[in-house]
């Protein structure tokens, strides 16, 4: 075999594949526990908007300290040094994002919250191409206002059942989220996972403040801990994971499927039914969001060939 393949490119071409496939592993798991805060928060007997938050910040980092130690070691402290600006507007934004989106989700269907928030990749192109200057298609400025035409008839069904609300923090959060993601991209020749463990410090120390009583039953106290362990911090761990072998639009597009299942895990555990706008808006919504990344693919493959 060595003289038919010298470079050995077949064995390599079999070690990529076999990357590809864990990256990819790792990235539809980390949608299935992305997609479990709806149905987690759901759960919830008693405690309040405020309190899960803090106790679920809280378990985020300490999964984010243990995973950056084990990756940086005693470079860990250099490690959060090195973040610069871009991870301080990382912290902030991201900080906020997980506090509204709790809120976002105790005042509107799990499906209203969701389809908002997965506006983040149009938002971020556009702050992007404002901050750091990052050019933006005709294409992603097409689907955009399709999924704007999505979350109007959410909006509109938002109104009609009383949680406009819910649906105006989704928004906020979705703005939140993608400030800061466009800062990663302005900090990503360094690591940025000490910043996102630092949002999770801001979301934890505005919790606190804002609680006041932070007593929570045993029952509560799981749940808020699953959400920043499972739900929050495997997430954030796989994906980073994933990126390093799975192309960006796939990332992209394969993370979207959390769409589909945040709502579904409501319907099915809670019979927490969207409203027939919501549902119009969702399917709108996917269906941009779908183009979009398709486009994104043949982009990139189109990179890759040339």
């Amino acid at each position: 075999m060595s003289g038919l393949d010298p470079s050995g490119a077949l064995e390599k071409a079999g070690e990529g594949a076999a990357q590809y496939r864990f990256g990819l592993t790792c990235l539809v798991t980390a949608t299935f526990f992305t997609s479990l805060a709806g149905v987690l928060l759901r759960l919830v007997e008693s405690a309040d908007g405020w309190t899960v938050v803090f106790y679920r910040a809280l378990a985020f980092v300490a999964v984010m300290l243990a995973f950056i130690v084990w990756r940086h070691g005693r470079h860990s402290a250099a490690a959060f040094r090195d973040i610069g600006r871009a991870g301080l507007g990382v912290a902030v934004f991201l900080g906020a994002a997980f506090i509204i989106f709790i809120f976002a989700l105790l005042n509107t269907t799990v499906a209203n919250a969701v389809f908002t928030v997965s506006l983040s990749p149009f938002f971020a192109a556009l702050f992007g191409w404002v901050v750091l200057r990052e050019s933006v298609r005709p294409a992603t400025l097409g689907t955009m206002v399709l999924a704007l035409v999505g979350v109007g008839f959410m909006f509109g069904d938002g109104l009609a059942a009383g949680t406009w609300l819910g649906n105006i923090l989704a928004l906020i959060c979705c703005l939140c989220y993608s400030a800061g993601i466009v800062s990663m991209r302005g900090g990503r020749a360094r690591d940025m996972l000490p910043a996102v463990c630092l949002a999770g410090v801001v979301a934890t120390v505005v919790s606190g403040l804002a609680a006041g009583d932070l007593s929570i039953g045993g029952h509560d106290l799981v749940i808020a801990i699953t959400l920043g362990v499972v739900q929050l911090g495997f997430q954030y761990i796989l994906v980073t994971t994933a990126t390093r072998y799975v192309p960006a639009a796939e990332v992209a597009l394969v993370g979207r499927l959390a769409l589909i299942m945040a709502p579904l895990w409501v319907w099915f555990a809670v019979d927490e039914v969207p409203g027939n706008l919501t549902l119009i808006g969702g399917i709108i919504v996917l269906a941009a969001i779908g183009v979009h990344g398709m486009l994104a693919l043949r982009r990139s493959a189109a990179e890759v060939a040339s």
